[in-house]
Protein backbone atom coordinates (compact mmCIF):
# COMPACT_ATOMS: atom_id res chain seq x y z
CA UNK A 1 0.00 0.00 0.00
CA UNK A 2 1.74 3.08 -1.33
CA UNK A 3 -0.68 5.74 -0.28
CA UNK A 4 -0.15 6.68 3.41
CA UNK A 5 -2.87 9.05 3.97
CA UNK A 6 -5.63 8.51 1.75
CA UNK A 7 -8.65 10.47 0.37
CA UNK A 8 -11.79 9.87 2.65
CA UNK A 9 -15.08 8.07 1.36
CA UNK A 10 -16.97 11.22 1.77
CA UNK A 11 -14.89 13.32 -0.40
CA UNK A 12 -16.51 15.55 -2.62
CA UNK A 13 -13.35 16.23 -5.54
CA UNK A 14 -13.56 14.00 -8.46
CA UNK A 15 -9.95 15.09 -9.29
CA UNK A 16 -8.86 13.76 -6.15
CA UNK A 17 -10.46 10.65 -6.46
CA UNK A 18 -9.19 10.05 -9.40
CA UNK A 19 -5.66 10.62 -8.70
CA UNK A 20 -5.62 8.52 -4.89
CA UNK A 21 -6.73 6.07 -7.50
CA UNK A 22 -3.73 5.85 -9.42
CA UNK A 23 -1.37 6.37 -7.20
CA UNK A 24 -2.52 3.38 -5.20
CA UNK A 25 -0.83 1.33 -8.21
CA UNK A 26 2.40 2.18 -7.47
CA UNK A 27 5.30 0.27 -6.25
CA UNK A 28 6.89 0.70 -2.69
CA UNK A 29 8.91 2.64 -3.76
CA UNK A 30 6.77 5.81 -3.69
CA UNK A 31 5.19 6.82 -0.52
CA UNK A 32 1.80 9.40 -1.47
CA UNK A 33 -0.29 11.58 0.84
CA UNK A 34 -3.40 13.01 0.06
CA UNK A 35 -5.09 16.06 1.83
CA UNK A 36 -2.48 17.56 3.66
CA UNK A 37 -1.83 20.61 5.70
CA UNK A 38 1.03 22.78 7.76
CA UNK A 39 1.40 25.48 9.29
CA UNK A 40 5.09 26.58 8.88
CA UNK A 41 6.34 29.73 11.10
CA UNK A 42 10.47 30.95 9.62
CA UNK A 43 12.82 33.69 9.11
CA UNK A 44 12.54 33.41 5.54
CA UNK A 45 9.00 32.47 4.51
CA UNK A 46 7.39 34.31 7.65
CA UNK A 47 3.84 32.61 8.90
CA UNK A 48 2.36 30.77 6.09
CA UNK A 49 -0.84 27.81 6.92
CA UNK A 50 -0.63 26.04 3.43
CA UNK A 51 -2.84 22.85 2.65
CA UNK A 52 -1.99 20.54 -1.17
CA UNK A 53 -4.38 17.86 -2.79
CA UNK A 54 -1.19 15.59 -3.22
CA UNK A 55 1.99 14.50 -1.77
CA UNK A 56 4.74 12.03 -3.59
CA UNK A 57 8.08 11.01 -2.56
CA UNK A 58 10.54 8.78 -3.93
CA UNK A 59 14.01 8.99 -2.37
CA UNK A 60 15.72 9.00 -5.76
CA UNK A 61 13.71 11.49 -7.59
CA UNK A 62 12.26 13.69 -4.65
CA UNK A 63 9.11 15.24 -3.54
CA UNK A 64 6.79 16.39 -5.87
CA UNK A 65 3.17 18.67 -4.68
CA UNK A 66 0.02 18.32 -7.35
CA UNK A 67 -3.36 20.55 -6.91
CA UNK A 68 -5.78 18.38 -8.50
CA UNK A 69 -8.90 19.96 -10.42
CA UNK A 70 -11.72 18.43 -12.51
CA UNK A 71 -13.42 19.36 -15.36
CA UNK A 72 -12.96 22.12 -17.58
CA UNK A 73 -10.23 24.16 -16.74
CA UNK A 74 -9.43 27.49 -19.01
CA UNK A 75 -7.81 30.93 -18.64
CA UNK A 76 -8.12 34.02 -20.49
CA UNK A 77 -6.42 37.32 -20.05
CA UNK A 78 -8.93 40.52 -19.98
CA UNK A 79 -8.52 43.36 -22.54
CA UNK A 80 -8.91 46.05 -19.88
CA UNK A 81 -7.39 44.66 -16.82
CA UNK A 82 -4.15 42.22 -18.33
CA UNK A 83 -5.55 40.10 -15.77
CA UNK A 84 -5.45 36.53 -16.06
CA UNK A 85 -8.84 34.98 -15.31
CA UNK A 86 -9.62 30.86 -14.18
CA UNK A 87 -12.56 29.36 -15.03
CA UNK A 88 -13.89 25.79 -14.37
CA UNK A 89 -16.49 24.22 -16.05
CA UNK A 90 -17.99 27.55 -16.83
CA UNK A 91 -17.33 29.10 -13.32
CA UNK A 92 -14.58 31.70 -12.38
CA UNK A 93 -12.20 30.41 -9.87
CA UNK A 94 -10.76 31.86 -6.72
CA UNK A 95 -7.34 31.15 -7.42
CA UNK A 96 -5.64 29.98 -10.01
CA UNK A 97 -4.86 26.45 -9.71
CA UNK A 98 -0.91 26.33 -9.55
CA UNK A 99 -0.71 29.21 -6.88
CA UNK A 100 -1.52 27.81 -4.16
CA UNK A 101 1.10 24.44 -4.43
CA UNK A 102 3.70 26.54 -5.79
CA UNK A 103 3.91 28.86 -3.10
CA UNK A 104 4.28 25.72 -0.85
CA UNK A 105 8.13 25.21 -2.49
CA UNK A 106 9.93 27.84 -0.25
CA UNK A 107 8.36 27.28 2.68
CA UNK A 108 8.86 23.48 2.54
CA UNK A 109 12.54 23.47 1.55
CA UNK A 110 13.25 26.03 4.29
CA UNK A 111 11.72 23.43 6.90
CA UNK A 112 13.90 20.66 5.19
CA UNK A 113 16.60 22.40 6.65
CA UNK A 114 15.97 22.21 10.67
CA UNK A 115 13.74 18.64 9.80
CA UNK A 116 17.03 17.30 8.10
CA UNK A 117 19.70 19.03 9.49
CA UNK A 118 21.11 19.99 6.25
CA UNK A 119 24.48 20.85 6.68
CA UNK A 120 24.65 25.10 6.48
CA UNK A 121 26.09 25.13 2.52
CA UNK A 122 23.40 22.59 1.55
CA UNK A 123 21.51 23.52 -1.37
CA UNK A 124 17.82 22.95 -0.88
CA UNK A 125 18.09 20.85 2.21
CA UNK A 126 18.39 17.72 0.90
CA UNK A 127 15.14 16.82 -0.47
CA UNK A 128 14.45 18.63 -4.24
CA UNK A 129 10.65 19.75 -4.17
CA UNK A 130 8.82 20.41 -7.42
CA UNK A 131 4.91 20.92 -8.39
CA UNK A 132 2.52 20.17 -10.86
CA UNK A 133 -1.22 20.34 -11.64
CA UNK A 134 -3.13 17.60 -12.32
CA UNK A 135 -6.86 18.33 -14.62
CA UNK A 136 -7.86 14.76 -14.33
CA UNK A 137 -10.81 15.74 -17.20
CA UNK A 138 -8.64 16.72 -19.76
CA UNK A 139 -7.05 15.39 -22.48
CA UNK A 140 -4.91 18.23 -23.24
CA UNK A 141 -3.73 21.83 -22.64
CA UNK A 142 -6.62 23.52 -24.80
CA UNK A 143 -7.53 26.89 -23.39
CA UNK A 144 -4.20 26.83 -20.81
CA UNK A 145 -2.16 29.39 -21.87
CA UNK A 146 1.85 27.60 -21.29
CA UNK A 147 3.07 30.60 -19.97
CA UNK A 148 0.82 30.33 -17.18
CA UNK A 149 1.42 26.29 -16.21
CA UNK A 150 3.71 24.72 -18.94
CA UNK A 151 2.96 21.25 -20.08
CA UNK A 152 5.57 19.84 -18.68
CA UNK A 153 4.07 20.42 -15.05
CA UNK A 154 0.43 19.05 -16.36
CA UNK A 155 -1.01 15.89 -15.25
CA UNK A 156 -3.45 15.54 -18.24
CA UNK A 157 -6.24 12.25 -18.23
CA UNK A 158 -4.06 10.14 -20.49
CA UNK A 159 -1.11 10.20 -17.94
CA UNK A 160 -3.26 8.66 -15.95
CA UNK A 161 -4.64 5.56 -17.37
CA UNK A 162 -1.48 3.55 -17.36
CA UNK A 163 0.69 3.77 -13.95
CA UNK A 164 3.87 2.81 -15.54
CA UNK A 165 2.91 6.60 -18.15
CA UNK A 166 1.91 7.65 -14.79
CA UNK A 167 5.02 7.26 -12.87
CA UNK A 168 7.20 8.34 -16.25
CA UNK A 169 5.31 11.61 -15.94
CA UNK A 170 6.05 12.02 -12.25
CA UNK A 171 9.91 11.69 -12.87
CA UNK A 172 10.13 13.84 -15.58
CA UNK A 173 8.15 16.81 -13.48
CA UNK A 174 10.97 16.05 -10.58
CA UNK A 175 13.88 16.74 -12.90
CA UNK A 176 12.48 19.59 -14.45
CA UNK A 177 15.22 21.71 -15.15
CA UNK A 178 15.41 25.57 -13.34
CA UNK A 179 16.70 28.41 -14.76
CA UNK A 180 17.39 29.68 -10.84
CA UNK A 181 19.26 26.62 -10.84
CA UNK A 182 21.50 27.38 -13.32
CA UNK A 183 19.15 25.11 -16.10
CA UNK A 184 19.90 22.22 -14.11
CA UNK A 185 16.81 20.51 -12.26
CA UNK A 186 17.17 20.67 -8.25
CA UNK A 187 19.47 18.52 -6.23
CA UNK A 188 18.10 15.74 -4.37
CA UNK A 189 19.74 12.98 -1.97
CA UNK A 190 18.85 9.65 -1.03
CA UNK A 191 18.44 10.52 2.07
CA UNK A 192 19.46 8.07 5.03
CA UNK A 193 16.81 6.00 7.19
CA UNK A 194 17.25 8.75 10.45
CA UNK A 195 16.11 11.80 7.74
CA UNK A 196 14.05 9.31 5.99
CA UNK A 197 11.37 8.92 8.85
CA UNK A 198 12.07 11.85 9.99
CA UNK A 199 10.46 12.96 6.87
CA UNK A 200 7.96 10.52 6.56
CA UNK A 201 6.98 11.08 9.75
CA UNK A 202 6.38 14.58 8.98
CA UNK A 203 3.97 14.06 6.41
CA UNK A 204 1.89 11.13 8.51
CA UNK A 205 0.92 13.99 10.74
CA UNK A 206 3.32 13.84 13.47
CA UNK A 207 4.43 17.91 14.31
CA UNK A 208 3.45 18.40 10.93
CA UNK A 209 1.41 21.34 12.51
CA UNK A 210 3.89 23.47 14.39
CA UNK A 211 2.19 25.52 17.08
CA UNK A 212 4.54 28.98 17.51
CA UNK A 213 5.31 27.12 21.14
CA UNK A 214 7.50 24.72 18.87
CA UNK A 215 8.62 26.93 16.60
CA UNK A 216 9.88 29.44 19.89
CA UNK A 217 11.69 26.54 20.93
CA UNK A 218 13.95 25.29 17.69
CA UNK A 219 16.80 26.11 19.42
CA UNK A 220 19.29 23.73 17.00
CA UNK A 221 20.84 27.22 14.97
CA UNK A 222 22.18 28.59 18.42
CA UNK A 223 23.51 25.28 20.10
CA UNK A 224 25.37 24.31 16.44
CA UNK A 225 26.70 27.86 15.95
CA UNK A 226 27.84 28.33 19.18
CA UNK A 227 29.79 25.15 19.31
CA UNK A 228 31.38 25.24 16.30
CA UNK A 229 32.88 28.72 16.95
CA UNK A 230 33.55 28.59 20.78
CA UNK A 231 35.46 24.94 20.37
CA UNK A 232 37.48 26.47 17.84
CA UNK A 233 38.18 29.43 20.03
CA UNK A 234 38.88 27.15 22.98
CA UNK A 235 41.30 25.34 20.70
CA UNK A 236 43.14 28.43 20.23
CA UNK A 237 42.74 29.34 24.34
CA UNK A 238 43.96 26.08 25.31
CA UNK A 239 47.73 26.97 24.08
CA UNK A 240 48.02 29.95 25.94
CA UNK A 241 48.74 30.15 29.96
CA UNK A 242 47.35 33.37 30.21
CA UNK A 243 44.57 34.84 27.84
CA UNK A 244 41.72 37.35 28.11
CA UNK A 245 38.69 37.13 25.62
CA UNK A 246 36.58 40.14 24.73
CA UNK A 247 33.14 38.96 23.60
CA UNK A 248 30.04 40.92 23.13
CA UNK A 249 27.01 40.24 25.08
CA UNK A 250 25.56 37.23 23.75
CA UNK A 251 28.90 35.89 22.46
CA UNK A 252 28.59 32.93 24.84
CA UNK A 253 31.54 33.70 27.23
CA UNK A 254 30.07 32.17 30.18
CA UNK A 255 29.54 28.88 28.37
CA UNK A 256 33.44 28.92 27.77
CA UNK A 257 34.39 29.70 31.19
CA UNK A 258 32.00 25.84 31.77
CA UNK A 259 34.02 24.39 28.74
CA UNK A 260 37.98 25.57 29.88
CA UNK A 261 37.33 24.79 33.68
CA UNK A 262 35.87 21.46 32.79
CA UNK A 263 38.82 20.84 30.33
CA UNK A 264 41.37 22.48 33.19
CA UNK A 265 39.87 19.36 35.17
CA UNK A 266 39.91 16.84 33.21
CA UNK A 267 43.93 16.93 33.48
CA UNK A 268 44.29 16.90 36.58
CA UNK A 269 43.96 20.57 37.12
CA UNK A 270 42.38 22.96 40.05
CA UNK A 271 40.32 25.49 38.98
CA UNK A 272 38.73 28.56 40.95
CA UNK A 273 36.01 30.44 39.14
CA UNK A 274 35.15 33.89 39.92
CA UNK A 275 32.47 36.51 38.69
CA UNK A 276 30.52 39.35 40.53
CA UNK A 277 26.58 38.36 41.14
CA UNK A 278 25.40 35.65 43.25
CA UNK A 279 22.75 34.09 40.21
CA UNK A 280 25.19 34.14 37.53
CA UNK A 281 27.98 32.41 40.11
CA UNK A 282 24.80 30.07 41.13
CA UNK A 283 24.54 29.31 37.05
CA UNK A 284 28.00 28.24 36.43
CA UNK A 285 28.06 26.14 39.91
CA UNK A 286 25.33 23.90 38.28
CA UNK A 287 26.71 23.98 35.10
CA UNK A 288 30.06 22.87 36.03
CA UNK A 289 28.42 20.14 38.57
CA UNK A 290 26.43 18.81 35.75
CA UNK A 291 29.12 18.39 33.16
CA UNK A 292 31.64 17.00 35.42
CA UNK A 293 29.21 14.27 36.38
CA UNK A 294 28.66 13.02 33.36
CA UNK A 295 32.60 13.35 32.78
CA UNK A 296 32.68 11.52 35.79
CA UNK A 297 30.19 8.40 34.42
CA UNK A 298 31.78 7.85 30.93
CA UNK A 299 35.13 7.71 32.65
CA UNK A 300 33.72 5.75 35.29
CA UNK A 301 32.37 3.26 32.73
CA UNK A 302 35.12 2.87 30.17
CA UNK A 303 37.66 2.22 33.03
CA UNK A 304 36.25 1.22 36.13
CA UNK A 305 35.10 1.90 39.81
CA UNK A 306 38.04 4.37 40.52
CA UNK A 307 37.75 6.43 37.02
CA UNK A 308 40.57 6.05 35.53
CA UNK A 309 41.72 9.64 36.01
CA UNK A 310 41.64 12.09 38.78
CA UNK A 311 39.80 15.34 37.98
CA UNK A 312 41.02 18.38 39.27
CA UNK A 313 38.34 20.47 41.29
CA UNK A 314 36.61 22.91 40.74
CA UNK A 315 35.09 25.83 42.55
CA UNK A 316 33.06 28.68 41.81
CA UNK A 317 31.96 31.37 44.31
CA UNK A 318 31.76 35.56 43.29
CA UNK A 319 34.18 37.74 44.74
CA UNK A 320 33.04 38.97 48.22
CA UNK A 321 32.37 34.57 49.13
CA UNK A 322 36.06 34.05 47.92
CA UNK A 323 37.11 36.98 50.23
CA UNK A 324 35.24 35.89 52.88
CA UNK A 325 36.61 32.18 52.67
CA UNK A 326 40.40 33.26 53.08
CA UNK A 327 39.75 35.59 55.48
CA UNK A 328 37.79 33.09 57.49
CA UNK A 329 40.85 30.62 56.87
CA UNK A 330 43.24 32.63 59.24
CA UNK A 331 40.11 34.11 61.34
CA UNK A 332 40.64 37.48 60.73
CA UNK A 333 37.30 38.44 58.69
CA UNK A 334 36.44 41.72 59.25
CA UNK A 335 32.63 42.92 60.78
CA UNK A 336 30.78 45.12 58.63
CA UNK A 337 30.14 48.82 59.70
CA UNK A 338 27.32 51.08 58.75
CA UNK A 339 29.13 51.56 55.52
CA UNK A 340 28.31 48.26 53.19
CA UNK A 341 30.24 49.95 50.30
CA UNK A 342 33.25 50.45 52.00
CA UNK A 343 33.06 46.75 53.41
CA UNK A 344 33.04 45.26 50.19
CA UNK A 345 35.00 46.98 47.74
CA UNK A 346 37.62 47.87 50.25
CA UNK A 347 37.66 46.08 53.00
CA UNK A 348 37.18 41.96 52.45
CA UNK A 349 39.23 42.75 49.12
CA UNK A 350 42.21 43.81 51.42
CA UNK A 351 41.60 40.68 54.06
CA UNK A 352 41.49 38.32 51.06
CA UNK A 353 45.10 39.59 50.13
CA UNK A 354 46.46 39.55 53.38
CA UNK A 355 45.42 36.07 53.92
CA UNK A 356 46.65 34.99 51.04
CA UNK A 357 50.22 35.96 51.88
CA UNK A 358 49.83 33.96 54.97
CA UNK A 359 48.30 30.38 53.97
CA UNK A 360 50.64 30.74 50.88
CA UNK A 361 53.85 30.16 53.09
CA UNK A 362 52.47 27.39 54.36
CA UNK A 363 53.38 24.14 52.25
CA UNK A 364 49.95 21.96 53.28
CA UNK A 365 47.70 25.33 53.29
CA UNK A 366 49.06 26.33 49.64
CA UNK A 367 48.46 22.43 48.38
CA UNK A 368 44.77 22.76 50.20
CA UNK A 369 43.81 26.37 49.42
CA UNK A 370 44.93 27.66 45.98
CA UNK A 371 44.68 26.48 42.22
CA UNK A 372 46.21 25.52 39.10
CA UNK A 373 44.19 27.74 37.26
CA UNK A 374 42.01 30.87 37.33
CA UNK A 375 38.59 31.98 35.73
CA UNK A 376 37.37 35.28 35.91
CA UNK A 377 33.67 35.48 34.13
CA UNK A 378 32.28 39.33 33.70
CA UNK A 379 35.37 40.62 34.69
CA UNK A 380 34.49 44.78 33.76
CA UNK A 381 32.50 44.44 36.90
CA UNK A 382 35.69 44.23 38.95
CA UNK A 383 38.32 46.11 40.21
CA UNK A 384 42.04 46.45 39.21
CA UNK A 385 43.26 44.98 42.98
CA UNK A 386 40.36 42.43 43.01
CA UNK A 387 41.56 40.93 39.60
CA UNK A 388 45.17 40.65 41.19
CA UNK A 389 43.72 39.53 44.45
CA UNK A 390 42.47 36.70 42.44
CA UNK A 391 45.18 35.98 40.17
CA UNK A 392 46.83 35.21 43.49
CA UNK A 393 45.57 32.30 43.80
CA UNK A 394 48.05 30.40 41.49
CA UNK A 395 50.20 27.95 42.90
CA UNK A 396 52.79 28.80 40.27
CA UNK A 397 52.67 32.56 40.41
CA UNK A 398 54.64 32.59 36.76
CA UNK A 399 52.84 29.42 34.82
CA UNK A 400 49.64 29.41 36.51
CA UNK A 401 46.74 29.56 34.26
CA UNK A 402 44.55 32.57 33.87
CA UNK A 403 41.73 33.35 31.77
CA UNK A 404 40.14 36.80 31.75
CA UNK A 405 36.65 36.64 29.91
CA UNK A 406 34.12 40.65 29.59
CA UNK A 407 32.90 42.88 27.47
CA UNK A 408 34.14 46.32 27.69
CA UNK A 409 29.92 47.63 26.74
CA UNK A 410 28.33 46.05 29.34
CA UNK A 411 30.65 47.78 32.05
CA UNK A 412 28.42 49.16 34.40
CA UNK A 413 30.45 49.87 37.65
CA UNK A 414 32.34 53.24 36.00
CA UNK A 415 35.03 53.38 39.11
CA UNK A 416 35.99 49.68 38.55
CA UNK A 417 38.88 49.05 36.12
CA UNK A 418 39.54 45.98 36.08
CA UNK A 419 39.59 45.13 32.69
CA UNK A 420 42.52 48.19 32.35
CA UNK A 421 44.60 46.24 35.32
CA UNK A 422 48.42 45.52 33.94
CA UNK A 423 48.51 41.93 34.21
CA UNK A 424 45.17 41.84 32.20
CA UNK A 425 46.42 43.75 29.65
CA UNK A 426 49.42 42.12 29.28
CA UNK A 427 48.09 38.92 28.05
CA UNK A 428 47.35 38.10 24.59
CA UNK A 429 43.55 38.65 23.85
CA UNK A 430 40.90 37.28 21.70
CA UNK A 431 37.92 39.36 20.52
CA UNK A 432 34.53 37.26 19.95
CA UNK A 433 32.96 40.23 17.60
CA UNK A 434 29.09 38.32 16.98
CA UNK A 435 26.52 37.18 19.03
CA UNK A 436 24.66 33.89 18.72
CA UNK A 437 22.03 34.33 21.73
CA UNK A 438 20.13 37.35 20.13
CA UNK A 439 17.45 37.69 17.66
CA UNK A 440 18.30 40.20 14.38
CA UNK A 441 15.02 41.71 15.59
CA UNK A 442 16.14 42.04 19.03
CA UNK A 443 19.94 43.26 17.76
CA UNK A 444 18.19 46.15 16.04
CA UNK A 445 16.31 47.17 18.27
CA UNK A 446 19.35 47.64 20.57
CA UNK A 447 21.28 49.56 17.76
CA UNK A 448 18.09 51.97 17.28
CA UNK A 449 17.89 52.12 21.49
CA UNK A 450 21.89 52.35 22.37
CA UNK A 451 23.86 53.00 19.48
CA UNK A 452 25.73 50.03 20.32
CA UNK A 453 25.76 47.58 16.94
CA UNK A 454 26.23 43.49 17.80
CA UNK A 455 27.20 41.71 14.84
CA UNK A 456 25.30 38.69 14.13
CA UNK A 457 25.66 35.77 11.78
CA UNK A 458 24.41 35.81 8.33
CA UNK A 459 22.06 32.91 9.18
CA UNK A 460 21.30 34.45 12.52
CA UNK A 461 16.94 34.14 12.80
CA UNK A 462 15.07 36.87 12.50
CA UNK A 463 12.79 36.08 14.87
CA UNK A 464 9.99 38.34 16.46
CA UNK A 465 9.41 41.99 16.77
CA UNK A 466 10.07 43.73 19.90
CA UNK A 467 7.18 44.94 21.67
CA UNK A 468 7.16 48.37 23.02
CA UNK A 469 4.22 49.65 25.71
CA UNK A 470 4.67 53.23 27.16
CA UNK A 471 3.20 53.38 30.17
CA UNK A 472 2.60 57.04 32.86
CA UNK A 473 2.53 55.97 36.10
CA UNK A 474 3.27 52.62 38.27
CA UNK A 475 -0.26 51.28 38.29
CA UNK A 476 -0.07 51.62 34.64
CA UNK A 477 3.50 49.78 34.36
CA UNK A 478 1.73 46.74 36.58
CA UNK A 479 -0.97 46.34 34.25
CA UNK A 480 1.17 46.56 31.15
CA UNK A 481 3.50 43.46 32.82
CA UNK A 482 0.51 41.82 33.45
CA UNK A 483 -1.04 42.03 30.04
CA UNK A 484 2.60 40.92 28.29
CA UNK A 485 2.87 38.17 30.67
CA UNK A 486 -0.80 36.69 29.62
CA UNK A 487 0.27 37.27 26.11
CA UNK A 488 3.55 35.42 26.25
CA UNK A 489 1.55 32.53 27.81
CA UNK A 490 -1.51 32.63 25.84
CA UNK A 491 0.58 32.82 22.16
CA UNK A 492 3.84 30.95 22.95
CA UNK A 493 3.21 28.52 26.33
CA UNK A 494 5.84 29.67 28.27
CA UNK A 495 6.18 28.43 31.90
CA UNK A 496 6.85 30.97 34.33
CA UNK A 497 10.80 29.92 34.52
CA UNK A 498 11.20 31.05 30.67
CA UNK A 499 9.93 34.80 31.28
CA UNK A 500 12.20 36.69 33.12
CA UNK A 501 11.34 40.66 34.50
CA UNK A 502 14.49 42.87 33.82
CA UNK A 503 14.19 46.33 35.98
CA UNK A 504 16.68 49.19 35.09
CA UNK A 505 16.53 49.90 39.00
CA UNK A 506 17.22 48.28 42.12
CA UNK A 507 14.01 47.02 44.04
CA UNK A 508 13.67 50.11 46.13
CA UNK A 509 13.70 52.45 43.36
CA UNK A 510 11.58 49.95 40.94
CA UNK A 511 7.10 51.43 39.98
CA UNK A 512 6.68 47.71 40.29
CA UNK A 513 8.18 47.52 43.87
CA UNK A 514 4.91 46.74 45.16
CA UNK A 515 3.22 44.57 42.44
CA UNK A 516 0.73 42.27 44.28
CA UNK A 517 0.29 39.69 42.29
CA UNK A 518 1.72 36.06 43.28
CA UNK A 519 2.85 35.25 39.43
CA UNK A 520 5.70 37.72 40.06
CA UNK A 521 8.48 37.47 42.75
CA UNK A 522 11.32 39.84 43.53
CA UNK A 523 14.65 37.59 43.91
CA UNK A 524 16.37 39.09 46.33
CA UNK A 525 20.07 39.67 46.64
CA UNK A 526 21.60 36.86 47.70
CA UNK A 527 18.74 34.68 47.12
CA UNK A 528 21.37 32.57 45.22
CA UNK A 529 19.11 31.26 42.79
CA UNK A 530 16.25 32.25 39.93
CA UNK A 531 12.73 30.94 41.70
CA UNK A 532 11.32 28.21 39.12
CA UNK A 533 7.71 28.57 40.10
CA UNK A 534 7.57 32.13 39.60
CA UNK A 535 8.43 34.41 36.93
CA UNK A 536 11.27 36.24 38.58
CA UNK A 537 11.85 40.42 38.73
CA UNK A 538 15.48 41.32 38.66
CA UNK A 539 17.98 44.20 38.39
CA UNK A 540 19.71 44.21 35.16
CA UNK A 541 22.70 44.45 37.42
CA UNK A 542 21.89 41.00 38.84
CA UNK A 543 21.34 39.35 35.90
CA UNK A 544 24.37 39.73 33.68
CA UNK A 545 25.81 36.76 32.23
CA UNK A 546 22.52 35.11 32.01
CA UNK A 547 19.68 34.43 29.77
CA UNK A 548 16.13 33.46 29.22
CA UNK A 549 13.48 32.37 26.45
CA UNK A 550 11.80 35.76 27.04
CA UNK A 551 12.27 38.98 28.85
CA UNK A 552 10.15 42.25 30.36
CA UNK A 553 11.83 44.57 30.08
CA UNK A 554 10.20 47.56 32.73
CA UNK A 555 11.36 50.75 34.66
CA UNK A 556 12.73 51.80 31.17
CA UNK A 557 12.96 55.60 31.87
CA UNK A 558 15.57 57.82 30.05
CA UNK A 559 17.34 60.20 32.32
CA UNK A 560 17.64 63.39 31.38
CA UNK A 561 21.09 64.72 32.09
CA UNK A 562 23.17 63.92 29.51
CA UNK A 563 26.17 62.63 31.87
CA UNK A 564 23.83 59.77 32.66
CA UNK A 565 22.53 58.96 29.35
CA UNK A 566 25.57 56.56 28.32
CA UNK A 567 26.08 54.44 31.29
CA UNK A 568 21.86 54.08 31.12
CA UNK A 569 22.47 52.75 27.16
CA UNK A 570 24.86 50.10 28.78
CA UNK A 571 22.28 48.95 31.51
CA UNK A 572 19.47 48.82 28.48
CA UNK A 573 22.24 46.91 26.75
CA UNK A 574 22.72 44.28 29.23
CA UNK A 575 19.30 43.70 30.47
CA UNK A 576 17.47 43.65 26.40
CA UNK A 577 20.58 40.99 25.54
CA UNK A 578 19.23 38.71 28.39
CA UNK A 579 16.39 37.66 26.16
CA UNK A 580 16.93 35.26 23.43
CA UNK A 581 13.89 34.77 21.50
CA UNK A 582 11.32 37.24 22.78
CA UNK A 583 11.84 40.92 24.23
CA UNK A 584 8.57 43.28 25.43
CA UNK A 585 9.76 46.39 26.93
CA UNK A 586 7.67 48.47 28.81
CA UNK A 587 9.13 52.21 28.91
CA UNK A 588 7.99 55.86 30.43
CA UNK A 589 6.09 58.19 28.17
CA UNK A 590 8.13 61.33 27.75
Amino acid sequence: MTVRADVTPDNPSRAEIDFSRIANLLDDNWLVWMNRSWYFDNDTTGSVLREVDAVLYHRKYGLLLVECKAGKISARTQNQTGNVVWMQSGKSMAKPPHMQVASLIAPLHEYMKLLLKAPQNKEFYRVRVQWAVCFSDMENMEGIPLSEIPRKRALLKPDMQDVNKFEERLIEILQTPEESHGGRPYPNDYLDEDAFFALRNFFDGIGDMQTAADALREDSYYSEQATEMQQMMMDSISRNNRVRIEGVAGSGKSRMVVWEALRLSKIGKSVAIACYNDLLAEELREEVESALAKERKIVTAKYGRDGGVGFGKIEVNVYADWCKKYAKAVKELPKMGADKSQYYDKELPKAFTNAQTKLFKDKKQREKMFFDAVIIDEAQDFASEWIDSLIGLLRDKERGYARIFYDPAQRLYAKRNGIENAQVKAMPVMVLKRAFRNTKKILEWIYKNTNIRLQSYNNTPQGYPVKEYRYRDSSEQEQLLLNSYNELVRKYELKPSEILVVSMHSEARSGIKNISNDTFAWNKVGGKKLIQDKVNIVSAYRIKGLDTMAVILVDVEEPTETSKREDWKRLLLVGATRAKKLLTVIRKKA
